[in-house]
């Protein structure tokens, strides 16, 4: 068999592996086809400095890690200073961060992206592969194509592959009818269907009858003749999803860690150590039953499978003790649930240093984490979206405002690194769903602040998209960025773009907003202030001290008997009418507690807000 290239384009930051790459080398040696990866935006990040790349791997509002490659690919595409225009707030801070200037990233554009496109087609004998493969994400569709367009200039003959994640049926469509030199676009999972595209081609065998794969109507498999009748798409529908996640072999990262050295990453002064990725699920079974509204990922392949914890502990075994890394990163889109005790449960047994960060549901209980952290869990992305239920009822989210701050309450205590951001712009949301949330933010500095909060996004795929009648949504329009990206007379930007400017109807004005944007922001300064705002409680036998450190006047509170009790039976949400009840004989403590913003009350249930001094609860 030729040996297939394996390409991970621009621009993404030098610190996430490519686990594509990773996956599809070992993948396509074990059915006896030779691969060599090439992490080529590691190279770009030596290019133009490190400092520039990691500013513009980010996933700007403009889009900017892709238009640097827009003149590469397609030539002058539309008036640019325009773009600097529409985007001035986004280019103040990218500037800032990079260190350099807009003309700084309009001689990237201008030069630099072609100077390393000549570098890539150069430096490397791509005579020797039978297939050149393209892993796209976000923001490497550009780059993707301005290297295919060398790559298949200098050698016609080669037949070049796009695949990945960013390609459903849609999107897939536009690249193929709209960039000659892709022959190829491989659409849903590859375990199945890619070894056979490479075997087919290599021999020089038909493959329109392959499901997952998309090109253009020929006769021949010949990428040249294919090339001079272009009479239409020919495409058998997606891949069908791999169901046993166990047959997919552990990911094979050494060419990143060589890049990382060959490229200059590893001299980097501000490089931060791998975050090595891992896949131990697909799909979603949350979004099985219920899609969240604004949800665009897991558009096809929405059926959840998982791989087995037995699986998982021996691919995390290999993996550390073969790069000696201590952290990973799970792409997967949900945890599965029987991980928390069965792979956490392990690794707290095997008393490990692994760390790792997963994407949860926010009903886990102060008990699952707890054995989570235990086990390495140190970071969680929960999907929080919201403290006022009205508003998680309107996303699909089929959750609480209270659930969602008892797992911000934990997630502090347990110092788990909590990745939750907070939506708006839903049809049918109040102004007192916004009054709620500033009083609910305005007790709680001392527990860790959302990332970000913004107005939800009509991504391509979600039902905010799919069904905008249904939620509200009109006027959906590809958001401004893309018209300098794509020549609009070789694409039609309804169906290349995945994000989306619309209007929202049934909303509240910005001024209703604006009072909880000026919460979170306060929030968030809290919480990098030095020291940080403070709630906590020490308890003796019978007897508890609260400390209330979140405002400039601390405060003490002394709690014994009953009320220490009743204090600790708060740690975890409880019924009002069933805690009312219970603790009657001390009600006036219940009244003056919630009073001083150490109780509050939310969704007709009680929480003690004060965190245990001891480390160990």
């Amino acid at each position: 068999m030729t040996p297939v290239a394996l390409v991970s384009a621009p621009t993404l930051s030098g610190r996430f592996p490519s686990f594509q790459l990773a996956l599809l080398k070992p993948l396509l040696e074990r059915h006896g086809i030779p691969a060599q990866s090439f992490s080529l935006f590691m190279y770009f990040g030596d290019f133009v400095g490190w400092r520039v790349n990691e500013a513009l791997a980010d996933v700007w509002p403009c889009l900017v890690g892709e238009w640097i490659w827009g003149k590469a690919a397609f030539g002058d595409v539309a008036e640019q200073r325009s773009y600097f225009d529409d985007y001035a707030a986004d280019f103040r801070v990218i500037c800032e961060r990079a260190g350099c200037t807009i003309d700084d990233l309009v001689r990237i554009r201008e030069r630099t992206a072609f100077e390393f496109v000549d570098y890539v087609v150069d430096t490397v004998d791509w005579r020797r592969f039978g297939l050149i493969g393209f892993s796209v994400c976000f923001q490497q569709m550009l780059a993707s194509i301005a290297l295919a367009r060398a790559l298949k200039a200098r050698h016609p003959d080669i037949p070049i592959v796009f695949g990945g994640a960013t390609f459903e049926d849609d999107i897939a469509e536009q690249i193929v009818r709209g960039c000659p030199e892709v022959d190829y676009v491989h659409c849903g999972d590859a375990e199945r269907t890619f070894p056979e595209l490479v075997r087919r081609l290599d021999a020089g065998r038909a493959v329109d009858d392959l499901p997952g794969i998309m090109g253009r109507a020929s006769s021949s498999p010949s990428p040249r003749a294919r090339a001079a009748r272009p009479a239409g798409i020919v495409y058998r529908g997606r891949a069908p999803n791999l169901e046993e996640l166990d047959q997919t072999p552990v990911p094979d990262f050494d060419e990143h860690f060589h890049a990382m050295k060959e490229s200059g990453y590893a001299r980097y002064p501000k490089a931060q150590a791998p975050l090595l990725p891992i896949e131990t699920a697909r799909g979603c079974w949350w979004g099985m039953k219920n899609h969240c509204t604004f949800c665009g990922l897991n558009r096809s392949g929405v059926a959840f499978r998982a791989k087995s914890p037995a699986n998982v502990l021996s691919m995390l075994r290999s993996l550390s003790d073969r790069y000696g890394i201590h952290h990973f990163y799970a792409i997967d889109n949900i945890i599965a649930t029987e991980y928390i005790e069965e792979l956490f449960g392990q690794l707290a047994a095997e008393h490990t240093d692994l760390r790792l960060h997963y994407e949860v549901r926010p009903s886990l209980t102060r008990q699952q984490l707890r054995r989570m952290k235990e086990g390495g869990l140190y970071s969680v992305q929960p999907g929080v979206e919201s403290l006022s239920t009205n508003l998680l009822r309107l996303m699909k989210k089929h959750t609480t405002g209270m659930r969602n701050l008892e797992l911000i309450k934990w997630c502090t205590y347990y110092d788990i690194n909590n990745l939750y951001n907070i939506l708006m712009g839903f049809a049918g949301e109040r102004p007192e769903d916004y009054a709620l949330q500033v009083r609910v933010v305005e007790k709680i500095p001392h527990l860790q602040p959302p990332y970000a909060i913004a107005s939800a996004r009509a991504d391509r795929g979600s039902p905010m998209f799919e069904e905008p009648r249904e939620h509200g949504v009109s006027g959906l329009e590809p958001q401004r960025c893309y018209r300098y990206l794509y020549p609009a007379d070789r694409f039609d930007l309804r169906h290349v773009s995945y994000y989306f400017e619309h209007e929202v109807a049934d909303v509240v004005d910005d001024a209703t907003r604006a009072p909880l944007l000026a919460a979170v922001a306060r929030w968030q300064r809290a919480w990098e202030a030095k020291p940080r705002p403070r709630l906590s409680y020490a308890k003796s036998w019978q007897q508890l001290v609260i400390e209330d450190r979140r405002s400039e006047r601390p405060q003490t509170q002394e709690l014994g008997g009953r009320a220490a009790a009743l204090y600790e039976h708060l740690l975890d949400a409880r019924p009002s009418s069933e805690v009312r009840a219970s603790f009657a004989d001390v009600a006036d403590v219940l009244d003056r507690l919630l009073a001083q913003d150490l109780v509050i009350e939310l969704d007709d249930k009680l929480l003690a807000l004060a965190l245990p001094e001891n480390r160990y609860h």
